[in-house]
């Protein structure tokens, strides 16, 4: 089988344009070519969690044929995009962002494809997303250690995997991509700082802190950030959650 490819991009997002941006990912003409990329998952970066905001990732799956058809999307963006630009689309995206970076990705034994993410029902209503830096080199020997002993002991607090990838256009990232929900993730925070003895009012799991030290053989830096996804992806919730301001605050 072809190796899975994606791009897995960030994109500044002006003022408060997050949502109406993900929104319009589902108009984009590309939708509608059935050889080129598809979206994954869209998602914002949550400010609250960790991280720089307002941004948003989104995830694209080049298809079945992997490089072949990333192949098919440099070639529709290269020297074709000027004659056959869709203006309109690029336009109105332009008003809730100022720009982005893209990393060129792909799978791993042990990463799901989007299919079968589909077909195993994965969802989540919170993901993580880890971008961190590895020794040059040790990519594929890190994520490879991944789904041998962190994918097992984080599946027992709710998190699981959806992109486990190596970056392609450098020799030091990998990108990390789990799907998890907002009392998962908190339980297993409270889990791990148990585990160091800093925590009273939860189980620890060794496991957690085990894992942070094996991975620090090849760990050299990075961030983890909390993302909100955008319902109707292969792997968001439905729709977003009913709430009203109200609801928090006192008369």
């Amino acid at each position: 089988m072809p190796r899975d490819v994606f791009v897995h991009e960030t994109i500044e997002v002006v003022g408060q344009g997050q949502y109406e941006y993900m929104e319009h990912l589902w108009r984009d003409p590309v939708q509608r070519m059935p050889e080129m990329t598809s979206l994954q998952g869209s998602f914002y970066v949550l400010g609250f969690g960790g991280g720089r905001w307002p941004q948003v990732i989104n995830i694209w799956d080049c298809g079945d044929d992997g490089w072949d058809g990333w192949r098919r999307n440099l070639d529709r963006l290269n020297l074709k995009r000027r004659s056959a630009f869709y203006g309109d689309w690029w336009d109105t995206a332009a008003e809730w962002r100022s720009g982005g970076f893209d990393r060129v990705c792909a799978g791993v034994p042990g990463s799901p494809s989007t299919t079968e993410i589909a077909e195993k029902g994965i969802r989540g209503t919170l993901f993580v997303n880890e971008v961190l830096t590895v020794r040059p080199g040790s990519a594929l020997e890190f994520l490879a250690a991944v789904v041998e002993e962190r994918v097992p002991a984080v599946a027992d607090h709710g998190m699981v995997p959806t992109g486990l990838y190596e970056v392609i256009n450098n020799q030091h990232e990998v990108v990390m991509v789990w799907a998890t929900s907002v009392d998962a993730w908190v339980d297993q925070r409270q889990s791990r700082d148990a585990a160091r003895g800093l925590d009273d009012s939860s189980e620890p799991d060794e496991r957690l802190v085990a894992w942070e030290q094996r991975s620090a053989e090849y760990v050299t830096g990075g961030d983890t950030h909390v993302m909100t996804p955008l319902p109707r992806t292969v792997y968001g919730p439905p729709d977003w959650e009913s709430a009203d301001l109200s609801d928090w605050i006192e008369e």
